[in-house]
């Protein structure tokens, strides 16, 4: 969820306009036999990890890559809704190696001239060299990419991935991440807030730790529409056709078209998902969206060829900051969706002690309060919004409005409140058979 993309404008601050809350890994030290769930260990072994026979190289400059996401509320979640799989075989790694490679989504971290500040932080502390990648363009792209070395019992190329809370219990399902040793998070232990614990996705985070949310909702432009936009099915009426604009992440444009017709996505059945299918496809062959997008929508409607379209919060607080301000957000009245991306370790990585001082790194104040000053999504880390408050005071006192200014609006707008949360929902928890499904039915929809 997140303005997840470097994009030409790099020098960018964020703060957040709508407020919205959110809510992995371990090292085991021998391989777990068929059908188990080992427990969370330590670090041990000294067996090395197989050579990687693919993955990127490890730099930390990437391409500029449109990106989308998608997820989910936190809950309390029913754990007999993820079955008992096993975690995957260990990946021993006694010592740090210096080095970590890390899979994001685009312009999801603050930058400054090029350079990404918290990391070279982080660097500077540990010593710990980080191979950033923004690679995570879609959510299900992603796990194409990653998954034929993981069946095949080969490393991803990736230490840390962050993929959104519905892919984590995917993952989860196909046994393809590292159980979580809370003993090597000392600073998530202490500095995580509770509401983000034991989410829908991963009970107990067992396998995930938060790094950042947002709401799925509708943007719009009211030069281009003429009229405030209150509900999703505002992107399906014919005044908009050729200028409005889905998702092409199935699980959040099916999602927010079952709550426009009165369902709540986790409580979909097969008839529910048919007839939001047969809505969407119904507008899709007349002609009414002019595309189907990853977080490339951000420039269509930036630019003016969107009027309206699905939308993550955060990028739109970031483009009435500094790309077009007439641009609005709004969660639709039948609902949006709350997703959660998380830090996760596959199987198989090769730097995993660097991993894990890499996630619980983001846990320190330090690290996530400048981040969500940058980026405007709300953090996992206590603390933050006042910490973010007294900068602006700082500010304040020293003379700079602008900046004071900017600080206070996103302190006051990363945080919900509880009008917002009662009008944003869960995702389904998919079995394989539901997921291929429901994707039969939308690329249908995308098809046309």
């Amino acid at each position: 969820m997140p303005d997840r993309r470097i994009h030409p404008r790099a020098t960018m601050l964020a703060s957040l306009a709508i407020t919205f809350v959110l809510v992995g890994c371990g090292i085991s030290s021998q391989s777990q036999a068929p059908g188990t769930t080992p427990a969370p260990t330590g670090l041990g072994g000294a067996s090395q990890p197989p050579a990687a026979s693919t993955g990127p190289a490890a730099s930390t400059s990437v391409a500029s890559t449109p990106a989308s996401s998608g997820g989910g509320p936190l809950n309390t979640a029913n754990p007999s809704l993820i079955p008992s799989i096993s975690a995957g075989p260990s990946t021993p790694q006694p010592t740090i190696a210096g080095d970590v490679s890390w899979a994001n989504w685009p312009v999801y971290i603050d930058t400054a001239n090029g350079t990404y500040p918290t990391i070279d932080q982080f660097t500077s502390e540990t010593g710990i060299h980080v191979a950033y990648h923004e690679d995570i363009n879609d959510n299900s792209e992603f796990f194409g990419k990653i998954q034929p070395d993981l069946q095949a019992g080969r490393p991803t190329g990736y230490d840390v991935i962050t993929p959104s809370d519905w892919m984590v219990a995917k993952l989860i399902r196909f046994g393809y991440l590292q159980p979580l040793d809370k003993t090597l998070l000392p600073n998530w232990t202490a500095n995580a807030q509770d509401v983000l614990k034991n989410p829908w996705y991963d009970p107990g985070n067992v396998y995930s730790v938060p790094w950042q949310a947002g709401i799925v909702g509708i943007a719009y432009n009211p030069k281009l529409t003429g009229r405030d936009i209150t509900s999703f099915d505002d992107l399906l009426d014919p005044a908009f056709a050729g200028r409005s604009g889905l998702f092409s992440e199935m699980i959040d444009t099916m999602s927010l078209t079952l709550l426009s017709d009165g369902v709540k996505p986790e409580d979909a059945t097969m008839d529910d998902v048919v007839a939001a299918q047969q809505k969407l496809l119904t507008a899709a062959q007349a002609g009414q969206f002019r595309a189907f997008y990853g977080n490339d929508y951000y420039d269509a409607l930036a630019s003016g060829d969107l009027a309206v379209t699905m939308a993550w919060s955060g990028d739109i607080s970031q483009m009435q900051l500094y790309d077009n301000p007439d641009i609005k957000f709004v969660i639709p009245s039948t609902g949006g969706m709350l997703f959660v991306d998380n830090m996760v370790m596959p199987n198989f990585a090769q730097h995993p002690a660097d991993a894990y001082k890499l996630m619980d790194y983001w846990y320190t104040p330090e690290a996530a309060v400048p981040l969500t000053e940058y980026i405007g999504y709300f953090s996992p880390v206590k603390g933050v919004q006042d910490a973010i408050l007294a900068d602006a005071q700082a500010a304040t006192n020293d003379g700079k409005t602008i900046k004071a200014e900017r600080l206070t609006r996103v302190a006051n707008d990363s945080f919900p409140t509880p009008e917002e949360l009662a009008n944003v929902y869960n995702y389904k928890q998919l079995t394989e058979d539901e997921e291929r499904q429901w994707n039969e039915l939308f690329n249908q929809v995308v098809n046309g």
